[in-house]
């Protein structure tokens, strides 16, 4: 079998590189290959702590030990962590208090965010959600008891402080 001069591998034909395209890896032979071999490459960079439940994975408990959780699957859970990432095709139903959060998929329950909460174009958040800073791009959704964390201490105090006067 001969080798093809486009990818020096036998049997392997390689699409020619255009202009302005990053050059396709070894072994990638399409984009949707290329998407995977891009997800392959966060997980080997994921630093430690980082749980990562794939596309097609289902999860339900308590997650402890956890620096980071990435969602590409489905997760119900409690969990306290410093990062929550939820994928495009990821949904997170449960209660999670993180320093921040990215949503590009679906958050349903109840989200404390000390940090900053960024609602990406496609996500979808919902239930009882705090937060320190707030990013919302366009297209990006929020419902359900949506206050600011100080708004809530606030909130909070003076209800404590009515109740000691009475």
């Amino acid at each position: 079998m001969s080798s093809s001069p486009q990818s020096g591998r036998p049997g392997v034909v390689r699409p020619p590189e255009t202009a302005g395209q990053r050059p396709l890896p070894p072994g990638v032979v399409g984009l949707a290959t290329l998407e995977r071999v891009q997800r392959s490459e966060r997980r080997e960079s994921a630093p430690s702590g980082t749980l990562m439940v794939g596309e097609g994975i289902e999860v339900k408990g308590k997650i402890d030990c956890c620096r980071r959780l990435v969602v590409e699957g489905h997760v119900q859970a409690t969990m306290a962590a410093e990062t929550l990432e939820v994928l495009a095709k990821g949904l997170f139903e449960g209660t999670v208090e993180v320093d921040t959060a990215e949503i590009t998929g679906t958050f349903d329950g109840k989200l404390t965010v000390r940090g900053q909460l960024t609602i990406k174009e496609s996500g979808r958040v919902s239930g009882t959600i705090r937060y320190g800073r707030i990013l919302i791009e366009a297209g990006g959704e929020i419902s359900g008891d949506v206050i600011s964390a100080r708004q809530a201490d606030a909130e909070h105090s003076a209800s404590a402080v009515g109740a000691a006067a009475s």
